[in-house]
């Protein structure tokens, strides 16, 4: 399963022989009860011990308890079973609250894509409700970062006539690391032409919907790419107990047409046969942002082969990091006021970690 944020691992059942259950066991009470007699070593407890090794000792540790006592305890796993029932229902409420409030946006976001195409101009904004960063933590070290002058030279030069924001969303596209790799240089010029991005909530599912003014790449039919989502709100059969809220199980893309010799997934290559003097013209795939639209199809991901669990893990991560902050957030990661350090490693997770913890993808 793929997961955003920290989760408990999940250990497969019925993986290992009786016999090695049986080794790993005696082996996790062998080092704990020599570390119990070692009173120059701190005590060690199951937290210690791997994921795996951890779950048979404390598997070990109720089996020997009384038989009223293990019931016990049983009794109280189908008290939490009802309380995963419940964070259920709130889960399924609070998506239906996203779904109802994302339309009351809808206005503003027509805004917002009126003002990016350059069909509406703002009034003049001589003062701001916002507080804005000191000059002195935003310093730039352009004379000994060679990463920072190399981008300096790639910014374009924009004209005062200059309708609209132009390169708005393929620059919010590059200021996040998770998009940011999907973006290849021939990507670019098409993405220039993206004019709005959207979402469309379904009661199960919802769909990303990409809008791109006529251009050289695109047939007109093509102008309005989409990309769907579907939800489980309910929880896992087989692990109930890991149950935080409704996952993305799956994803659908949708067609391109692309004009004559335009399509950008695709390249042409020159080369020579072996003794042979003739050249070959092959057209190989490549890659680029446009194959998110073409996603591996897996109806049972748990059935998938590692690479496709592995695509489409990102996949879902996309689609999710869509929906809760660049859609709805889009000029703030524009600007640099929040800025994506979900794949940098880095403790500054704060501009995602509020949303991010609440849902958990598959």
């Amino acid at each position: 399963m793929f997961e955003m944020g920290n989760s408990p691992e999940k250990v497969p059942q019925g993986e290992s022989t009786a016999d090695s259950k049986a080794d790993e066991v005696s082996e996790s009470v062998r080092s704990l009860e020599t570390h119990a007699t070692e009173s120059t070593e701190p005590a060690l407890s199951p937290a210690d011990l791997p994921a795996r090794s951890r779950k048979a000792f404390l598997r070990h540790m109720i089996g020997q308890l009384p038989e009223c006592v293990q019931n016990r305890i049983r009794a109280l796993k189908q008290n939490q079973l009802q309380q995963v029932r419940i964070s259920e229902q709130f889960f399924r409420e609070v998506y239906e609250l996203e779904r109802r409030f994302y339309g009351q946006s809808c206005a503003l976001f027509d805004a917002r894509r009126d003002i990016l195409d350059g069909l509406v101009e703002p009034p003049f904004q001589t003062e701001t409700s916002w507080p804005d960063d000191p000059q002195d933590s935003l310093f730039l070290d352009f004379e000994n970062n060679e990463e920072l002058r190399q981008l300096r030279l790639k910014l374009p030069q924009v004209s005062p006539n200059t309708l609209g924001v132009p390169r708005f969303w393929l620059t919010v596209f590059q200021n996040v690391p998770l998009l940011s790799e999907l973006v290849q240089d021939h990507d670019e010029p098409l993405l220039e032409c993206l004019v709005d991005v959207r979402l469309a909530y379904d009661q199960d599912s919802y769909t990303v919907s990409f809008q791109f003014r006529p251009n050289g790449f695109l047939h007109d039919s093509s102008l309005l790419l989409t990309k769907r989502y579907f939800l489980q709100h309910s929880a896992d059969q087989e692990y109930p107990f890991l149950f935080e809220g409704p996952e993305i199980v799956r994803c659908e893309g949708c067609h391109i047409h692309w004009r004559d010799g335009s399509n950008l997934t695709l390249q042409t290559v020159e080369g020579r046969r072996r003794n042979r003097s003739r050249s070959v013209t092959k057209v190989l795939p490549r890659e680029s942002f446009f194959r998110f639209f073409a996603p591996p199809q897996a109806l049972d991901l748990s059935l998938a082969d590692e690479k496709t669990k592995l695509i489409l893990g990102n996949d879902f991560e996309v689609g999710f990091l869509l929906r809760t902050q660049i859609v709805p957030k889009a000029v703030l990661f524009y600007t640099g006021d929040l800025v994506d350090s979900l794949n940098e490693g880095t403790p500054d997770n704060r501009s995602l970690s509020s949303d991010t913890d609440q849902e958990h993808l598959l």
